[in-house]
């Protein structure tokens, strides 16, 4: 593995984790509503499905797993209708239902984040396009599968963290129960948006 020609995957990739998207916008709205302790599963969930196409992808597999689309589509919807679900959850918020509990926050974060990135093949297909510029897919040892997995994992946490940090400094500064209200009216609003722009995602 030329460590030389690497840049041409953390560049390209932390670009592409930084762009705003279904996943960025869905995470934002649970900050506003639940703080970033809460939201700190849904990052994870968020990881862990990218690390999945990541893998495939170094693996050699992007061209097999793309051609189960049926179980893209499945996943997909069940995406849709669990943000849906979310957020009619937050429309109904007010400031003294705004913490979850614990167990539930920490099941439902990494059950959305992960069912947000594996129901979207674009993942699967920039990856199969980014990693055979930086590295010989055909030379891969199981370390350097293991070493490439834990930089993309490295990279995409660190600027979801950014994301996460930034929201919750913007929900300290609402202090009034009807602020409160409205940003988890805005929240609700969002993930809709962010639903819809999922179900048109092709």
């Amino acid at each position: 593995m030329d460590i030389s020609s690497i840049w041409l995957f953390i560049i390209p990739f932390a670009i592409a984790a930084a762009i705003p998207g279904p996943a960025q916008g869905t995470l934002i709205g649970h900050v506003l509503s639940h703080g970033g302790r809460s939201s700190f599963p849904f990052i994870i969930g968020m990881v862990l499905g990218n690390t999945v196409w990541l893998v495939v992808a170094t693996l050699g597999l992007a061209a097999l797993a793309l051609k189960f689309q049926t179980i893209f589509l499945i996943v997909k919807w069940l995406g849709i209708v669990y943000l849906l679900f979310i957020a009619w959850k937050m429309w109904s918020l007010d400031k003294l239902q705004t913490q979850m509990k614990t167990e539930q926050s920490v099941s439902r974060g990494i059950l959305t984040g992960s069912f947000l990135t594996l129901s979207n093949p674009k993942a699967v297909i920039f990856f199969g396009a980014i990693l055979p510029q930086a590295f010989d897919l055909t030379d891969l040892s199981w370390s350097q599968v293991a070493f490439i997995t834990a930089l993309g994992v490295s990279i995409d946490f660190s600027i979801q963290m950014i994301y996460l940090i930034t929201a919750s400094k913007v929900k300290k500064a609402i202090k009034s129960e009807k602020a409160m209200k409205r940003v988890n009216r805005t929240s609700a609003g969002l993930m809709v948006a962010c639903a819809g722009w999922l179900g048109l995602s092709r």
